[in-house]
């Protein structure tokens, strides 16, 4: 019994041994709970210079600050491992700052008791390097001065993530995208776009901030210039001869005067064809009607293919003639009694409907298709030229009336009001060539005089008559005719004294009120004189081929 006893209190000093000495080793160590620990904590970096941090750090106290003492503060690559101490702050406190030092991905707030031991666990935050902060970013500019070696538009951008330490941004003009140049403006760092009003071209502009201290930063943000300029001028569609295969399109630039030739040959690598015919321009497009290939070619306004449109009836190629444009779609006579009609977006034809003998000349006015039938091949047989001017409605694309004209109709103009002129070819011999009105109304037909060439600008119906005397000599007049009073105005649109032989085709222009006059000899290539609305010489060209058919004038921005 006694030996018992000896036994249990033998046990009982061993214990309380025990436990003196494990109270003595939690002295050095600090197994602190999640309610020891800051929450909340957060640090943005407003250091401009990368691989460097500075800025505020800031937390929530721990919950439980009966035991701690204070927060330290640990610099970490790995989040886990305290690599530098920063520094050590009172518990009470929640917001450190820190001067500019070297980066670290991470910082640790460890805490610390009132034994002066740092806690076994502790919180974090994973740093971001504002590198290039202060440089401004999604920079663009469109150039909206359409003159060459001009510029002028908004330039915009998003604003640094770091635009709060920044004082300003500078704009400035580079020739290289290193060297600053003129300096064209300082904005607030909060703005976002700048307007550059029109100044001469520079191959790019430079954003660059400054500091708190007005010091412009390393960085920049660059964009290079692209100068949209428009290109303004007049295709001249030369037909060439009949089975040659040497059709041609030239181009004169009415800003810079340049002149090319063979414009489609050198987009495409490829002739024009056989007999240009006609072309329309329309929208971003350009339609060329190439009869004797049989093809309508839909090319951008630099002359680039885009299609090549040809259509077969009854194994036979159709071969287009006259083209216009109304509605969003383009129209096509086609020589074997059909008119076309293009659509625009696919560039194909969509449909088709019959109308009269060799269609020539198509025209739209008040949701009317008008169409002159020639009957041109069937001059020598008992059937003879057609006379008549077939009106298709636009809606149903069917035919809805022949209008009887003078034999052998061909070319068309219209007016504002809707009147269609017509000029019939009559028959070369004892029929002259006639110039009628049909009233956009009542499709009554009035001859309104002789002409041979026409084309209608601005109510204006600039005319010209060819005809040949008893002794096979030329005699050329040229008319205007006012299409509002219904009156010719002058016999003589050419006032400067310009003599113009062997015209060829009369066209004009909307925009620049030009008059253009190809002429021909059939032999040689044909020249153009471009002449003012009152009948002044502007240029005279080599066309640069064989019959000029046509001018037509086009625009466009290159970007």
């Amino acid at each position: 019994m006694k030996m018992n006893k000896l036994f249990n209190v033998l046990c009982l000093i061993s214990l309380l041994t025990f436990s003196f000495i494990s109270c003595s080793d939690d002295d050095n160590d600090f197994f602190n709970s999640v309610e020891t620990l800051p929450t909340d904590i957060a640090f943005l970096d407003v250091n401009l210079k990368g691989g460097e941090i500075s800025g505020d750090l800031t937390w929530k106290k721990p919950i439980n600050t009966s035991e701690l003492s204070s927060i330290v503060i640990y610099a970490s690559n790995d989040g886990t491992t305290k690599e530098a101490r920063i520094d050590e702050v009172s518990i009470d406190k929640e917001k450190y700052t820190i001067e500019a030092r070297n980066y670290t991905k991470y910082l640790l707030l460890v805490p610390k008791n009132k034994k002066d031991v740092e806690g076994s666990t502790f919180a974090k935050v994973e740093i971001k390097d504002e590198t290039g902060n202060n440089v401004v970013t999604d920079l663009t500019f469109e150039d909206t001065d359409y003159t060459k070696d001009k510029i002028a538009g908004k330039l915009s951008w998003t604003k640094a993530s770091g635009h709060i330490n920044l004082s300003k941004l500078i704009i400035y003009t580079s020739e290289d995208g290193t060297i600053k140049k003129d300096k064209l403006a300082e904005v607030n760092p909060d703005i976002e776009e700048y307007t550059i009003a029109s100044r001469d071209l520079s191959k790019y502009f430079i954003v660059v901030a400054t500091d708190a201290t007005d010091t412009e930063v390393e960085d920049f943000a660059k964009i290079e210039v692209k100068d949209a300029y428009e290109v303004s001028g007049v295709y001249i569609l030369n037909s060439g001869k009949m089975g040659n295969n040497n059709s041609n399109i030239s181009f004169y630039n009415f800003l810079t005067t340049e002149f090319k030739t063979k414009v489609f040959e050198s987009a495409n690598g490829t002739s024009l064809g056989d007999t240009g015919q006609d072309m329309v321009v329309y929208g971003s497009k350009m339609y060329i009607a190439v009869y004797g290939s049989g093809v309508i070619y839909v090319t951008d306004k630099q002359g680039k293919k885009l299609a090549a449109i040809e259509s077969v009836k009854g194994d036979k190629k159709q071969q287009p003639r006259g083209l216009t444009s109304y509605e969003g779609k383009v129209y096509a006579t086609l020589y074997d009694g059909y008119l076309a009609k293009i659509d625009t977006t696919k560039l194909e034809i969509e449909s088709q409907v019959a109308v009269g003998r060799n269609p020539e000349y198509v025209r739209a006015a008040n949701n009317k298709l008008y169409v002159a039938n020639s009957g041109g091949l069937d001059y020598n047989t008992p059937l003879g030229y057609d006379k008549t001017v077939s009106v298709v409605d636009v809606a149903t694309f069917r035919e809805t009336e022949q209008i009887p004209v003078v034999i052998n109709p061909d070319k068309m103009a219209v007016d504002s009001e809707g009147d269609i002129y017509v000029i019939s070819n009559g028959n070369y011999s004892n029929v002259p060539n006639t110039l009628q009105r049909i009233d956009a109304t009542t499709h009554k037909v009035t001859s309104v005089g002789n002409a041979t060439w026409m084309s209608m600008n601005n109510d204006k119906l600039y005319i010209i008559y060819s005809q040949y005397d008893a002794n096979w000599n030329q005699v050329v007049s040229y008319h205007v005719f006012d299409a509002k009073t219904e009156k010719m105005l002058t016999d003589k649109f050419i006032t400067d004294g310009t003599t113009v032989n062997k015209p060829f085709s009369i066209n004009t222009d909307p925009v620049n009120n030009y008059i253009y006059i190809g002429t021909s000899d059939y032999t040689n290539n044909g020249d153009m004189y471009i002449f003012t609305a009152d009948g002044k010489l502007v240029k005279k060209l080599d066309t640069g081929g064989l019959n000029p058919a046509g001018a037509y004038f086009a625009s466009w921005i290159i970007r």
